[in-house]
């Protein structure tokens, strides 16, 4: 990885020892055959440790200004990666969509389509936000789009998993720690959804996006009390 001495490679260090954690213990518990984990999983060591470092940093920076810088780091994890991924998701499915109904797909119809759905998703319509008109061109530059199958939702469901089970950990304490290494463990020796019912949470309920919508609301709700103080 690169290095640049700031927060930005602290939190990636933290992301891809996530992933060095994630392997060796795979590597560890299973056979070679089943070692290698599903994508669906493969990004929620990774996440959780970007969440816990925020929180451990957030809890021991010394200036306000370094806490929201710190929160305001985080809020942006959860837009690009909740919010803009899903959208991302949906372009994709909306492709495959006209392609079934046998419509042609142009440049112009692809960048209209994507333009409309980040309209919606930012409520430009509404008066939310305005979303300027080049954002319609943005989908040609995303490797994601061409070079993958579509995958893009998982960014999104495993940062959401991620932060639910960070959020456990720090209620809990060890009893989920000792539950999260199903993940860790297991590899590819289960379904995705199996693996991650072991660790404490029913996939098909909705407590993973409760604990995050959750914690996403107790960080906005500090940074404005941060931003009050600084107005007084």
């Amino acid at each position: 990885m690169n290095w640049n001495g700031d927060y930005e490679s602290v939190s990636t260090l933290a992301h891809e020892l996530g992933h060095t954690m994630h392997s060796y213990f795979s590597n560890k518990n299973q056979t070679y055959p089943q070692s290698d984990y599903p994508i669906f999983v493969a990004e929620i060591a990774s996440t959780i440790n970007e969440t816990l470092l925020n929180n451990y940093m957030v809890d021991n920076v010394k200036s306000d200004d370094e806490k929201l810088y710190l929160l305001g780091s985080y809020l942006d994890l959860l837009r690009t990666t909740i919010f803009r991924q899903t959208s991302f998701a949906e372009f994709e499915l909306a492709i495959h969509q006209k392609i079934e109904k046998g419509e042609p797909l142009t440049g112009e119809s692809l960048s209209a389509l994507y333009y409309d759905i980040v309209k919606t998703y930012y409520g430009n319509d509404s008066g939310v936000s305005v979303v300027d008109p080049y954002i319609a061109y943005e989908w040609a530059y995303i490797p994601h789009f061409i070079n993958y199958t579509y995958y893009v939702y998982q960014y999104a469901t495993s940062l959401i998993y991620a932060t639910a089970f960070a959020e456990k950990i720090i209620r809990d304490g060890k009893p989920a720690v000792d539950k999260f290494y199903n993940i860790l463990k297991g590899g590819g020796s289960d379904y995705p959804i199996e693996l991650i019912k072991k660790a404490g949470i029913d996939p098909l309920s909705s407590e993973a996006f409760d604990l995050t919508i959750a914690k996403m609301n107790k960080v906005m709700d500090r940074v404005e009390e941060l931003v009050g103080e600084k107005v007084k």
